[in-house]
């Protein structure tokens, strides 16, 4: 089995030797192919394409399809590289999947429970209002690994918006109703045409999108893509929204929206 992977490895490798001699642009000779604990993916899009290096701009040679288990070789930058059913070898984007198996399962190590001792009464104070009793369980879930994310970098954490929450769900919702998935919306335009729309004032605005099943496999695979990654730890940025909706082909639609006033 050994020497199977490292032959799969051998062609990876000549693959991305190809690709960074052929391709115009440096970000493809920079690549860097890594080795990862997750030995399969699930894939969550309808339709998902399998392309020779880790960009839409890099040809297409096959197609995997929703709920379809893909072997996993390695990453390069966010994207993965499978090994498909017919042998073949090709790059996939990270951010319609889910991680499905790993070669080295994580363990945890039960720790004793400590004696507790006792504490004198904390005397109770009313909780400041934070906006977040407004979000939905997703929202939240999802608002709080973005600002852990940022946190473990040094980063201050981003404030909620309700205003562009707003803004965030409908654009979730047009998506899911009108079967989409692009940041250009058929019915409002970019996400700055329509954040001015909703009269929301910004001086610099980004978007993400994602489609998957839960706020964490969602958050995980926007932190595996570098673009996506780059606008949640994006330091000029101060507030977000977050918009997350059912959608019948990933399970959840995912919209976050980031200014600055």
């Amino acid at each position: 089995m050994k020497k199977r992977f490292l032959k799969k490895l051998s062609f990876l490798l000549c693959l991305v030797l190809t690709l960074g001699i052929t391709m115009t642009g440096s970000v493809y000779a920079k690549s860097t192919f890594k080795w990862i604990n997750t030995s399969q993916i699930e894939v969550t899009a309808q339709t998902l394409n399998v392309r020779t290096g880790p960009g839409t701009s890099f040809p297409i040679i096959g197609q995997v399809r929703r709920g379809q288990i893909v072997d996993v070789i390695g990453a390069l930058d966010g994207w993965f590289v499978v090994h498909l059913p017919d042998n073949s070898v090709g790059v996939l984007s990270s951010t319609y999947t889910r991680n499905y198996r790993y070669h080295n399962p994580p363990t945890t190590t039960p720790t004793p429970t400590p004696t507790p001792t006792p504490t004198p009464p904390v005397v109770e104070t009313p909780p400041t209002d934070t906006g977040l009793g407004d979000l939905t369980a997703d929202e939240r879930e999802m608002f709080n690994l973005v600002n852990e994310a940022r946190k473990a970098q040094g980063l201050p954490p981003y404030t909620i918006d309700m205003d562009v929450v707003r803004v965030a769900r409908i654009k979730a919702k047009d998506m899911a109703d009108n079967k989409y998935f692009s940041h250009q919306s058929p019915t409002y335009g970019s996400p700055f045409d329509m954040l001015k729309k909703f009269g929301i004032s910004y001086r610099a605005a980004g978007e993400n999108i994602a489609g998957n099943r839960s706020s964490k496999a969602a958050h995980e695979a926007l932190m595996n893509s570098s673009g996506h990654r780059a606008n949640i730890l994006n330091a000029q940025y101060d507030r977000i929204g977050i918009g997350i909706v059912p959608d019948s082909r990933y399970g959840k639609v995912f919209v976050q929206m980031f200014i600055k006033k």
